[in-house]
């Protein structure tokens, strides 16, 4: 016989865990007209609280709870009791110290006997005393008729525990908590004991029924610690904080439901408690800064921004360092109305395959008095990026020089119809360092330009040429770079996005070259908007542009970003830049920006950045409320209706949740066949090979031409 023995181990059958209950019910010690002591703020009456509540392993299945129940004396109860205690108090005489100083309704005890003696034995019982006013206050106690408001009150304590020695411990720590009320009169803990007494306490506690043991008043004065919020003085973690005062939201502040005249800032509270999308009127927003640290929101702000206003039919620039916004941005880019304006500037793309987008600063396929304006963008382009500042003016010289060479040379092969001819940035260092090419190429000029190159230049320190030559030498280190502006003729053309509401994202190459182009780029969008002059202001569409690390870019720029916002105003040209530190920009920039904003925002920053942007609102924010704000969460204010508003809160919302109903991935390829037809991009490799050939094409065209005779007096040949 075979006998089989299971070996498995038994589940235990789960079973509850005991769970041992303490209660208390606080009642007054002495009769109620004797005060508790009145706490004060500091330290806050609900620290010791919270550090109770904090000790709570509510993991282990503890629990403690306060019940405080308030029900508001009647006027007429109150004087009903006010009138017994005076009349306690009449009969009970005026006393000192535990002392009585007279009998009950008239002159007695040890002052009687003393005034008996004096007057000969003779007493004065038939004249009655008139009350003091120190008999009616301590006749009266706290219930004196100017205390105000008297409630009726009711106090539950409740712990719970796995452990009979852990509830009573947590009960002894709500006990000291109260405590601390204890002056004149003081708070007596009475626990039931029978089984009537705890069915009637679990009843009040779980029913909120209001049946206090005894009688027990308390004014305000005696409640008020405990009924506030919690102080700056309460620094118990388990303390739920406010992230401190901000104003509420404008009344009236736009709700953004996809409307073209609106900039959505992010999710707001309004008035009635609910959370909606808050938006700026477009006439209102004009220039914005957006500080604050590193990861906290400020570029996916700006993205929605950019995002919404492209699909309203605005035109929209975007400088994005990293070319994180960019890869973002694409997916909800990518629909028909918005692919025939989209320009992608990408610096980063130097595969020899690869199609990218030109840019030539010194391209004359434009109106013939754009020379000058050529002649200084490129110039102070180049300076400001150099710092060359004052402390160069040979150098600046010989540039603003060798580009009007250039760009007249170009003028010249533009109007014989060979853009292709045209002279890059690249053949600045080829005109100051190929003499016998140079000297081919001047009696193409006219002779007042050619003057300088065959009386002054000669005579010059050969060193200040080498400080000319150092920028573009920096750019040739960079295949991406020597493509984006190694091609005669543009694609990129910013005065062409403004005119044409294109959109527009320049994503430079994260190389040591970065700041010279930044510093183009900015030059340039100056530029752009202040030709905007010979346009009429009906017809001046709206550009908006974003610069994030806006540090970076002001190093670089010099001033630019300054005159931007004091100038293009007028010229219907919009910019926010983002920054993590508004200190560190230069005096010139954040003066400009601070006196022009219609927009000022900053999420979570250090203590000095918190409290340079606190002082701009006036006291409205404080710097700690700055330095606590969680992350993607905001404090901005705005222009409205013509006003700045008071700072309010803001909640950053992502791309994702706020356009899900523009996400379009699948629409990726056709957009960058669009945008390669729409800036006519052209390999990698194509570009470099021109570029080696292009010095020979200039000299090969200009060679085959007659001089030029342009007069001495002719407005081009003059360096402005």
């Amino acid at each position: 016989m075979t006998l089989t023995v299971p070996l498995d181990k038994q589940t235990p059958t789960p079973t509850s865990r005991a769970r041992y209950v303490e209660r208390a019910e606080l009642t007054l010690g002495l009769p109620d007209r004797k005060p508790l002591a009145a706490l004060g703020l500091a330290p806050d009456p609900l620290q010791q609280l919270a550090a109770a509540f904090a000790t709570v392993r509510t993991e282990s299945g503890e629990r403690a709870d306060v019940v405080l129940d308030l029900v508001p004396v009647r006027e007429r109860r109150l004087a009903r009791r006010r009138r017994r205690l005076l009349a306690q108090s009449r009969r009970r005489g005026p006393s000192a110290y535990g002392e009585r100083l007279t009998g009950g309704l008239g002159t007695g005890g040890v002052w009687g006997t003393v005034a008996a003696a004096w007057n000969g034995g003779a007493s004065h019982r038939g004249r009655e005393r008139l009350p003091r006013m120190t008999d009616l206050r301590d006749g009266l106690g706290k219930l004196d008729p100017a205390v105000g408001a008297v409630f009726a009150v009711q106090i539950l304590l409740r712990t719970e525990a796995a452990h009979p020695q852990a509830a009573l411990a947590r009960m002894h720590q709500l006990l000291a908590v109260f405590a601390t009320t204890s002056g004149e009169n003081y708070l007596k803990p009475r626990r039931p004991r029978t089984t009537w007494s705890i069915a009637h306490f679990d009843r009040r506690f779980e029913s909120g029924e209001f049946a206090p043991r005894r009688r027990q008043w308390l004014t305000v004065p005696e409640l008020a610690g405990f009924l506030k919020p919690p102080t700056a003085k309460c620094h118990a973690s388990s303390v739920v904080r406010s992230g401190g005062l901000v104003p509420p939201a404008p009344a009236d502040l736009p709700i953004y439901t996809g409307q073209p005249d609106l900039v959505p800032l992010g999710a707001v509270t309004y008035a009635d408690g609910r959370e909606r999308i808050g938006a700026a009127r477009v006439q209102d927003l004009l220039f914005g800064l957006q500080l604050g640290k590193s990861g906290h929101g400020k570029t996916e702000a700006a993205l929605v921004q950019c995002i919404a206003m492209a699909h309203s039919g605005h035109g929209t620039w975007f400088l994005d360092p990293h070319g994180e916004a960019w890869a973002r941005a694409k997916p909800y880019l990518a629909h028909p109305h918005i692919a025939p304006r989209l320009w992608e500037i990408d610096l980063a793309k130097s595969a020899p395959d690869q199609l990218v987008a030109s840019w030539n600063p010194l391209s004359m396929e434009r109106p013939t008095s754009a020379v000058k304006d050529i002649v200084r963008s490129v110039t102070e382009g180049i300076a400001a990026a150099q710092d060359w500042g004052d402390h160069a003016p040979r150098a600046r010289t010989i540039l603003a020089r060798t580009t009007q060479a250039l760009a007249l040379l170009n003028q010249q092969a533009v109007q014989s119809g060979a853009p292709d001819a045209q002279a890059t940035l690249f053949q600045i260092r080829s005109w100051l360092t190929d003499e016998n090419w140079r000297e081919q190429l001047l009696p193409r000029l006219p002779g007042r330009v050619r003057a300088y190159w065959t009386n002054t230049f000669p005579r010059l320190a050969s060193d200040a040429v080498p400080t000319v030559t150092y920028a573009i030498d920096r750019l040739d280190t960079s295949p991406a770079l020597q493509a984006f502006f190694g091609s005669p003729r543009s694609a990129y053309d910013v005065r062409t996005a403004m005119d044409s509401g294109h959109v527009v994202f320049v994503c430079p190459s994260g190389s040591e070259a970065d700041a010279l182009v930044s510093c183009l780029l900015i030059h340039d969008l100056h530029r752009a908007g202040l030709s905007r002059q010979d346009t009429p202001r009906p017809g001046r569409r709206t550009f908006w542009a974003w610069g994030d690390e806006l540090t970076a870019l002001d190093s670089s720029s010099k001033g630019f970003l300054a005159a931007i916002a004091e100038q293009l105003r007028k010229y219907e040209v919009r910019f926010i830049g983002m920054t993590q530190m508004a200190l560190r920009l230069s005096a010139i920039t954040r003066q400009a920006l601070l006196q022009n904003q219609s927009l000022l925002s900053t999420c979570a920053a250090d203590y000095d950045e918190a409290a340079f942007v606190a002082r701009r609102w006036n006291g409205h924010v404080t710097p700690e409320t700055v330095t606590e704000l969680p992350k993607y969460h905001y404090v901005m204010s705005i222009n409205l209706n013509g006003r700045p508003t008071k700072p309010f809160r803001v909640r950053g919302l992502p791309v994702e949740d706020l356009f899900a109903h523009y996400d379009n991935p699948d629409g990726i390829a056709d957009l960058d066949r669009a945008i390669d037809t729409n800036l006519l991009r052209r390999p990698v490799a194509d570009i470099l090979t021109s570029l080696e050939d292009l010095d020979a094409t200039l000299l090969a065209h200009h060679a085959q031409r007659t001089p030029g005779s342009g007069a001495d007096g002719d407005p081009t040949t003059f360096v402005d």
